[in-house]
């Protein structure tokens, strides 16, 4: 059995492509915090919501937990989430998350603005999917990353 692709990649090729693209993570997050400072968080949201709208589908009224199913198949490559608890005690749980793969790579402490402009972003998203506003806040990062999930 071999280990190289059809394109002829091997194991190696990949470690290395991701480690070149978790570079260039790592520099556009920080520069993007170091810039817009505490903008940050409205730059990533207007992102999400860009984003949204270019999903191919249209969703009539749909609640917190459809939206994010929407998004869970759409970044399956990157991430496993999952929405517990409803209401204002609703957690958005991230079990995989490729960011904190480039975080453990880089040697970056999760939770910071790497972090902080995905959540954001993800905010965006989900707000552009169920027409309202979305603000996360990050409660827990580590082998398991929490945030809490507040719809307006």
């Amino acid at each position: 059995m071999t280990q190289e692709t059809a394109l002829g990649l091997t194991s190696e090729d990949h470690q290395k492509a991701f480690t070149e693209v978790a570079f260039l993570i790592d520099i556009f997050t920080s520069t993007i915090d170091t810039i817009m400072g505490g903008s940050t968080a409205s730059v990533g949201r207007m992102a999400g919501r860009d984003t949204a709208k270019k999903y191919p589908l249209h969703l009539e009224n749909p609640s917190l937990a459809e939206a994010l199913e929407v998004i869970a198949r759409r970044m399956q490559a990157g991430f496993a989430l999952a929405l517990e608890g409803e209401g204002a005690d609703a957690t958005i749980r991230f079990d995989r998350c490729i960011l904190r793969d480039v975080c453990e790579l880089r040697g970056i402490p999760p939770g910071g603005a790497m972090c902080r402009l995905f959540h954001a972003y993800f905010d965006g998203i989900v707000n552009e999917l169920i027409s309202r506003p979305v603000k996360s806040e990050i409660i827990a990062c580590g082998g398991q990353c929490r945030t809490s999930v507040k719809v307006q």
